[in-house]
């Protein structure tokens, strides 16, 4: 028998098991990064919502306090500096998360693809097996 035989000992339907194995494996792979980016995304949503909430508690005790604060106005200008950092903080979160939907989305786009080129490969798989079945 030649080289070739003794390097290639794989017959075509076990090459394109082996490739249709490895497509899942990415597929798979591919659908784990997408749940730690949910994941992620999730964690951001939680960041902004205590965010907010603690904007809206910060300006509901600038509105009580306001008449007393005219009289303090270290203490005021204290709450506008939190308040727009709490403000500052927000835009990062709301851009962290525009960022981690559009990760997921190219993960989404990314595992379609995969999933055509594995119905692709199938369909080849199973074309071969009948063209080896018909000699």
């Amino acid at each position: 028998s030649s080289g070739i035989n003794a390097e290639w000992p794989l017959r075509p339907g076990e090459i394109l098991k082996k490739k249709i194995q490895d497509l899942m494996a990415e597929r798979d792979e591919a659908l784990e990064k997408g749940d730690g980016l949910e994941n992620d995304l999730n964690e951001m949503k939680e960041e902004l919502l205590k965010a907010e909430f603690e904007k809206k508690e910060l300006e509901r005790r600038f509105r009580l306090t306001e008449d007393e604060l005219d009289n303090q106005s270290q203490v005021r200008n204290d709450l506008k500096k939190k308040s727009i950092n709490l403000t500052v903080e927000d835009e990062r979160i709301k851009d962290d998360m525009k960022s981690q939907v559009q990760s997921i989305n190219e993960m989404e786009e990314l595992i379609q693809l995969i999933d055509r080129r594995y119905e692709e490969l199938e369909l080849d798989y199973n074309e071969t097996m009948e063209d080896l079945n018909a000699l």
